[in-house]
């Protein structure tokens, strides 16, 4: 594809974006969720029955996104997919609880993604069923590190924090994160790359899960540590 054709097609989504989806995110309502439902449908990768998505949402590469059935993605909700850029010092690091691909979020039957929540699957994110991401949360599978991890030697450690410097100024951290069935986020919490929630685990509100929780236990804090099983 020649510069031209790219620079033909981003005018077009540029277009399409300003006189079909600018003026719908804002309807309220029964209308404009029929509005938005209607214009991802054939975006998305794939959208199930009875999906509401609310208003003032943004999502960056639907075609990498799937919403399972009755799901609610609640008010202002930022959903980001898609794999990232190649051109960063990028490591790699394996969660093998993700069945999906590099940039593909999931998102289960019966989940609720609530407002203001950001879910960043750059390095990939999976939600099971009936689990709710609580509103002000971040759910971050792809960051930056303050250095090197692909090679250990290198001793810079002056990477910068910011997605606008120079690509070899920057040090990233690919991860996917899975969220299994049934589990819970709490308000204003985070979750940063390579992490598992266990089946049936809930995450209590201002938390930051740095590791792995197991599954049907209460879990909070900064670091997020266990509080209880729930049996």
């Amino acid at each position: 594809m020649n510069k031209f054709s790219v620079f033909l097609k981003k005018i077009i989504k540029a277009l399409d974006e300003f006189f079909f989806l600018a003026p719908i995110l804002m309807i309220p309502g029964s209308i404009g969720n029929r509005l938005r439902r209607g214009y991802y449908r054939k975006r998305l990768k794939f959208m199930g029955r009875n999906v509401l998505l609310d208003v003032g949402i943004q999502i960056l590469n639907p075609e990498f996104i799937s919403i399972g059935d009755n799901t609610w993605v609640d008010k202002f909700v930022i959903l980001l997919a898609g794999p990232p850029r190649k051109t960063r010092i990028t490591y790699y690091k394996k969660n093998e609880s993700y069945p999906g691909a590099e940039g593909e979020l999931h998102i289960g039957a019966n989940c609720h993604i609530a407002p203001h929540s950001l879910v960043s699957a750059h390095g990939g994110v999976w939600l099971g069923k009936n689990l709710t991401i609580a509103s002000g949360s971040r759910v971050y599978s792809f960051s930056h590190h303050y250095k090197n991890l692909v090679d250990q030697s290198d001793p810079r450690l002056d990477y910068y924090f910011s997605s606008r410097a120079a690509d070899e100024d920057q040090a990233m951290i690919s991860s996917p994160i899975v969220m299994q069935d049934n589990t819970a986020l709490g308000l204003n919490s985070v979750i940063l790359p390579g992490v598992t929630i266990g089946i049936g685990s809930w995450i209590g509100a201002m938390s930051l899960v740095l590791k792995d929780i197991e599954p049907n236990v209460i879990a909070a804090g900064n670091p997020a540590v266990l509080l209880k099983k729930k049996d």
